[in-house]
Parts: structure tokens; sequence; C-alpha cells
């Protein structure tokens, strides 16, 4: 209980994320009767699906996707991934800042999936996020000037390579998210930062880059049939 409160107090939305995303993993469960979350429940529940996104509008999608999880062990592993992770650049931000970084991060991870994504894949998770959370460290990393960003950003070079392995090894998880989070997240960094931290050019440059990158993942997703 103690070490829950030092939590709380250190990164209260990071841990709300956690809470959240359990208790909506127990209604997934309990909607699909079983472990393992039905396509069914995760259609039902919000899942990024390309179709009802293009064609019915529903770009709610976007967002809810990031919220839902497949299997224990997909949603075990993110939230760890997320604790550790999260707490850190809570701390950094602040958390209205982070809250609006990991937000846009799940959106533009979505986003990336509708465009270069399986058109009839259903898809779900919080990767987009937290690899949105990577892209951050990274950016920090290459903006440092004491060494902590940057040995964060060493780290977690080889951490998000060795995840990946198991994609191009062929397997069904997802890419597109992964990688439209991780570049979001680089390019929403200076946008999240104080002003002593970032420079006003490099606020501007990813400021454009990123409306130009939205650009072209809007323009790719809704232009596939």
């Amino acid at each position: 209980m103690r070490n829950f409160k030092i939590s709380w107090q250190q990164a209260p939305i990071t841990v709300s994320l956690i809470i959240l995303m359990v208790v909506i993993f127990i209604g997934e469960v309990i909607i699909s009767g079983q472990m393992a979350v039905s396509t069914p429940a995760l259609y039902q529940l919000g899942a990024m699906f390309k179709p009802a996104v293009v064609y019915m509008g529903q770009w709610w999608r976007v967002i809810t996707a990031g919220f839902l999880h497949v299997t224990l062990m997909h949603l075990v592993l993110n939230m760890i991934t997320l604790y550790y992770v999260g707490r850190l650049l809570e701390q950094y931000f602040g958390s209205v800042r982070y809250l609006i970084g990991y937000i846009a991060a799940v959106g533009l991870g979505s986003l990336n999936s509708l465009a270069f994504g399986s058109a009839n894949a259903i898809s779900a998770g919080a990767s987009g996020g937290i690899f949105g959370l990577f892209g951050m460290i990274f950016l920090m990393g290459l903006l440092d000037k004491q060494g902590f960003w940057l040995a964060q950003a060493k780290t977690l070079g080889l951490f998000v390579i060795l995840s990946l392995i198991p994609v191009i090894g062929g397997s069904n998880i997802a890419i597109s998210a992964h990688i439209g989070g991780l570049a979001g997240g680089f390019l929403l960094a200076p946008l999240l930062l104080k002003k002593s931290q970032a420079s006003n050019k490099q606020v501007i440059v990813a400021a454009l880059a990123l409306i130009v990158y939205i650009g072209i993942l809007l323009t790719v997703g809704l232009s596939i049939r």
C-alpha cells in the first residue's frame, strides 16, 4: 500500500492509465467468456479496424484501440513497460503534458496502422502509446547535454530492437502501430518540453513535421480501399 501511494504521488496519470486498462481488460474477458479476448469483443469495444474507420466514420477507434488488449500476457508486458517508462516521463514533463503526449502517440500509432497496416485486421494494444514514449526519450537523448536521457535512449534502443525481432521474424504482431507511435513520440517531444528546454526553432520544426506526418497518414489511409 505504501509503494502504491508513492507511485501515485510520483505519477498519478501513469498509475491511472494502468488501472484503467486492467479494468477494461477484465470487461473484455467477461464479454468474451475467456482469457483470450475474442475478435467480436475487440470490435465491439473499439479495436482498430480500417473499414469501420474509413467507411463508417468510427474515428474514435483511433484512440480506444490503445486501451484494449488481446491476452493477459499482452496486457502484463505492456503495463510493466508503461509503469517504468511512463513514471519517468510524467515526472519530467508534468502530468498534463505527459497525458496529452501519450494520447497523441496512441492516435498517431493508430493512424499509421490505418495507413500501412492490414486492411482487414482488427488490432488493439497500448504499444503505439508506449513506443511513443520511447520516441520521446530518443529525441531527448539527442538534445541531452548532461547524459541522463542519452543513457536512457541507448538502453531503450536495444529494447526496441529486441522487441521488433519477432515482427521481422514473421510474428502476427502488428508493426505499424509501433512505428507510428515511435515516430509520433519523437516529433511530439519538443512540443511537450518547457520553453527553457527546447528552442523556438526546434518547436516550429517539430510542429511542421508533425502536421506533414499526420497529413501523409490520413492521405494514404483514406486512399486505400
